[in-house]
């Protein structure tokens, strides 16, 4: 939570008429550029506040980043929540307040493309941070969550606790194996962050990845872990199966043996069941 922030959006006596404050595109949120923070002409020890507030986060970023280095002699941990290009040096960025809807779970998918600006470890809050979950709701985000490269169950203390264990024992049977399969994943997932860390390399990715499959082009509701894993979630409410389109080649069902080779597969999904990913031909994933 490292963003410059106020309560009094630019000042009490407010903000001067001028280009930084108007500029010809203005964010959607807040409607001006001061809103929850500073004005944007405001004078900073090396530029306006305008050409810095973004970069709040990748300096703080790098600070701790060197901080921890040199007081423990290890690679840190850190993460934070505002970006900017090559904070994934030295941070992990979390997606911040995602509202637990349907349509977030979504939306949180496109947002892992972060793996292409260099941000490897990345991942929204599972169920949702503002508002109410359901039951159905956690339980798809909780397969979903599973292959984020960053997972974390996170929410407002306003709403309504959302941990697996205040659920029934079927949607807790149903989170437990997701859990379980990202267990069993982790070697491969490790690798994954090697060869980012390595080599530049994504660890999530789109499927645009395949440049010579149209249809892939266009897909922002499926993703890929590496070149090899297919990730294919539910994400509508009360659906009981998912059409997932497997690029050109041969896939494997992760969880049952059998080749799968059609270009469009129904993949029943039951309430309480395992999310089905599928694995490439000519791949192998350490476990």
């Amino acid at each position: 939570m490292n963003e410059p922030a106020s309560f009094v959006s630019g000042s009490l006596e407010g903000c001067p008429d001028t280009e930084l404050e108007n500029p010809p595109y203005t964010p959607v949120v807040g409607g001006r550029l001061s809103a929850f923070t500073i004005c944007m002409s405001a004078q900073q020890n090396v530029s306006t506040h305008y050409n810095l507030h973004n970069m709040y986060g990748l300096t703080e970023a790098f600070a701790t980043h060197r901080a921890l280095v040199k007081a423990r002699g290890k690679r840190p941990f850190v993460l934070s929540r505002s970006s900017f290009p090559s904070i994934g040096r030295f941070s992990g960025v979390w997606t911040g307040d995602v509202r637990s809807n349907w349509e977030q779970l979504g939306y949180s998918i496109p947002v892992l493309k972060f793996s292409l600006f260099g941000v490897p470890l990345v991942g929204a809050d599972i169920c949702g941070f503002g508002g109410d979950t359901t039951e159905e709701l956690c339980v798809r985000w909780m397969q979903l969550g599973a292959f984020y490269p960053f997972m974390r169950n996170h929410n407002d203390r306003q709403y309504a606790p959302q941990e697996p264990f205040v659920f029934g024992q079927k949607a807790q049977a149903a989170m437990r194996s997701a859990l379980n399969l990202r267990y069993s994943l982790l070697p491969f997932l490790y690798t994954l962050f090697h060869h980012a860390h390595t080599s530049g390399d994504t660890v999530a990715r789109p499927l645009f990845m395949f440049p010579t499959d149209p249809h892939c082009q266009i897909i922002d509701r499926q993703f890929l872990w590496g070149s090899s894993l297919l990730i294919s979630p539910v994400l509508k409410e009360g659906a009981m199966e998912v059409a997932a389109y497997l690029p050109p080649g041969i896939w494997y069902n992760l969880h049952r043996s059998g080749v799968v080779q059609y270009r469009r597969v129904p993949a029943s999904v039951c309430p309480a069941g395992h999310h089905r990913p599928f694995e490439g031909g000519a791949h192998c994933a350490p476990a």
